[in-house]
């Protein structure tokens, strides 16, 4: 008969977790135990997981800004000032 507590990843704290953030949201952690292990923390750590939720709606509002081109006035900004250098 096996432990049910076999099944539950190794606690890591919230340093760890929050240091890893970046990589676990855009899907570069590629080992399962490091993986359920951030997700085991961030489904008891309401502090990560609001944390998580905060950089996942960031990230989001990122991109879809990266998606729309600057106004063309600012784009004449940002050559005029490039030429300087």
């Amino acid at each position: 008969m096996s432990d049910p507590r076999d099944d539950i990843p190794d606690e890591i704290g919230c340093l760890e977790a929050i240091e890893s953030l970046y990589a676990y949201l855009d899907g570069e952690i590629r080992d399962p135990e490091k993986l359920a292990r951030i997700e085991h923390h961030l489904g008891h750590c309401r502090s990560c997981y609001s944390r998580k939720q905060l950089e996942s709606l960031l990230t989001q509002r990122l991109k879809a800004t990266a998606e729309s081109a600057a106004p063309a006035e600012l784009q004449d900004r940002l050559h005029a000032l490039m030429e300087k250098f």
